[in-house]
């Protein structure tokens, strides 16, 4: 396997490190919220990192590649949840970046099986990226407004 062959390599299985850590982050999030639709749709998030995890893997092994360094278990999240949901977001949105800089370079090198994983995954985090946004602007913002004790409790005369 060539220089070129090892970084798309390497970047295929960077790609699915972060896709493991953001599947195990969604689903942290999603243990935070009290609302049952919200907290669905970022177990769905989590799945979709899941399965964009699974592709990259599949690809991997396709390469000749792996096995692969297991990210780490523990993993630390912000109290500040609707912090955390914008993290997560512009992460999302940073790693669509990264897809597509990996697609063109398996469309370079003739692999249009990875090209294609990167640029499905890469669109997904797009769609991942403004839910993720939308959520932590939306929904939650005024769930967390109505729930902190300053809004709830009557202003002094």
């Amino acid at each position: 396997m060539g220089a070129r062959h090892t970084r798309l390599a390497a970047a295929l299985a960077a790609a699915w490190e972060a896709e493991v850590v953001s599947a195990r982050r969604m689903t942290m999030l999603a243990e935070r919220i009290m609302d049952a639709r919200v907290r669905a749709r970022l177990m769905v998030l989590a799945a979709f990192c899941r399965a964009h995890a699974s592709r990259l893997l599949a690809r991997l092994a396709a390469l000749g590649r792996g096995p692969l360094p297991v990210p780490p278990e523990e993993i630390e999240l912000d109290a500040d949840t609707l912090l955390e949901l914008r993290r997560e977001g512009a992460f999302a949105r940073a790693s669509a970046a990264r897809y597509e800089t990996t697609a063109e370079l398996a469309r370079q090198q003739a692999d249009l099986s990875s090209a294609w994983v990167c640029e499905l995954n890469r669109t997904e985090e797009q769609d991942r990226a403004r839910e993720l946004l939308a959520l932590a602007e939306g929904a939650l913002a005024s769930t967390a407004m109505v729930s902190s004790p300053a809004a709830a409790a009557p202003a002094d005369p």
